[in-house]
């Protein structure tokens, strides 16, 4: 018997005591010394009478495994299901528009088009290839993410496109469920609340960081700061009960600033009211710097996340998880390998990653034409089989190939991410077996 390789031990997070933890089943357990030391012994020696149980535990639950066909396995049996996404939903993001009235420094859209909108003859065929779809694969759900560019700049769609989805789900005994991911400059409660007759979504705005940082990346195409804006904006939605999450974009030298922007929401009052807050490392797709530090670090890059998600939990603004929404949680690939996910662009091209939407030659079909689909380009070279015996390949998978695409203009290639999941995960794997076993210790971060 060999430990799986997707199997990662964390040592001495007690005097004597230590955690398996299964990356592929998000499932930890304890062991002693003597069980670890029989671990490496156990691949070359039958396991003594007085382990046998043990042994026999740590196989079922799928700690240890026969050999390495049988790990080959449990991943393709594991990458399978997590391609069913949520089962019996259809994940769609729409995106009316590739205008944005932002050029932010680092974002993949930056360099596309902004005058593109989705037209009225492509916005039936849109609504017509949805529900297609959603009934030849009889599904019963329905989640729309409303994206770009800036959606906000095209409210009427918003409204129209919400109303029509959410009766013909209604009409087909299903249900619809929307969310927005918006820069926020011109979301106002009148538009909000119009949304909310169509499903009670939830809008997702970023801030990046304090006033400095965020005027530093998030501005007008004239060069102006939208910091003050933004934030005022969101302090009057979450007062009005509107469902607001705050996202947020750093770079590794950023903890600073991040940890005041974090203050200033509990200074306003309204950290207690937002959905929650999430904070991830920039993928700058530029192919150079733009106005901070782009050259720290991985390790400094974990070292800032891990940091922040600490601060987040220790204030009480962790994201909010309520029935049915479950896209935030999922543990496993990202929608790009999701069989029910899709990513619809202005001119109707259908792809399976948001950040290649506007790259024609990227799309899988589009929504006039009645063939098939095609296997997205981002997969087709299927560039995670590289990464070897990576432990974290279950939940990974290449990491973010659009955003590597949009670097590198090559599909051939994987986003690693690894030293961000050995520190960020342990950080957060000894925390919940210590409250789950010892309330109230403190995390050991011996390696």
């Amino acid at each position: 018997m060999q430990l799986s390789r997707f199997v990662v031990p964390y040592r001495n997070v007690r005097p004597g005591e230590h955690i398996l933890y299964s990356v592929l089943d998000d499932r930890y357990v304890g062991v002693d010394d003597a069980a670890l030391r029989a671990l490496s012994r156990w691949q070359t020696e039958s396991a003594a009478a007085d382990e046998r149980e043990a042994q026999e535990a740590l196989v079922a639950e799928g700690f240890l495994v026969a050999d390495r066909a049988e790990d080959d396995e449990r991943l393709r049996a594991h990458l399978e299901k997590a391609s069913q996404g949520v089962p019996g939903t259809m994940f769609v993001t729409l995106m009316p528009t590739l205008q944005c009235n932002l050029a932010c420094n680092y974002c993949f859209q930056k360099e596309h088009p902004a005058f593109t909108k989705m037209s009225s003859p492509t916005e039936d065929a849109t609504l017509e290839w949805i529900l297609r779809t959603v009934d030849e694969r009889a599904l019963r759900k329905l989640h729309v993410h409303y994206f770009g560019g800036e959606p906000t700049t095209r409210k009427d769609y918003c409204l129209r496109t919400a109303e029509i989805l959410s009766a013909s789900m209604a009409a087909r005994g299903g249900e619809f469920s929307w969310e927005m991911t918006t820069n926020g400059v011109l979301l106002d409660v009148e538009f909000a609340v119009a949304m909310r007759r169509y499903g009670d979504g939830i809008f997702k705005i970023t801030l990046d960081g304090d006033k400095e940082t965020h005027d530093r990346e998030r501005i007008y195409r004239d060069g102006r700061g939208t910091f003050e804006t933004i934030f005022a904006n969101v302090v009057e939605l979450v007062r009005a009960g509107v469902r607001v999450r705050i996202g947020g974009n750093f770079f590794p030298d950023q903890l600073a600033s991040f940890e005041r922007l974090l203050e200033r929401l509990e200074q306003a009052g309204v950290a207690g009211l937002l959905e929650g807050v999430k904070f991830k490392p920039i993928v700058d797709t530029q192919k150079y710097g733009v106005g901070t530090c782009t050259g720290c670090s991985s390790k400094q890059e974990a070292q800032t996340l891990v940091q922040l998600n600490k601060n987040i939990e220790r204030r009480g603004m962790a994201l909010k998880q309520h029935q049915g929404e479950t896209l935030e949680s999922l543990l496993g690939p990202c929608e790009l390998h999701w069989k029910n996910n899709y990513t619809i662009d202005p001119d109707g091209h259908v792809y399976k990653c948001p950040a290649v939407a506007g790259l024609p030659q990227m799309a899988v079909t589009q929504v006039a034409e009645k063939q098939g689909e095609k296997i997205a380009p981002l997969v087709e070279l299927r560039p995670w089989e590289q990464c070897g015996d990576c432990s974290y390949m279950p939940v990974c998978v290449g990491g973010c190939l659009g955003g590597e695409f949009l670097k590198t203009g090559r599909t051939d290639k994987v986003h690693c991410k690894k030293e961000i999941f050995e520190k960020s995960f342990r950080e957060t794997v000894v925390r919940r077996y210590l409250a789950e076993f010892y309330e109230g210790e403190q995390v050991n971060q011996a390696a």
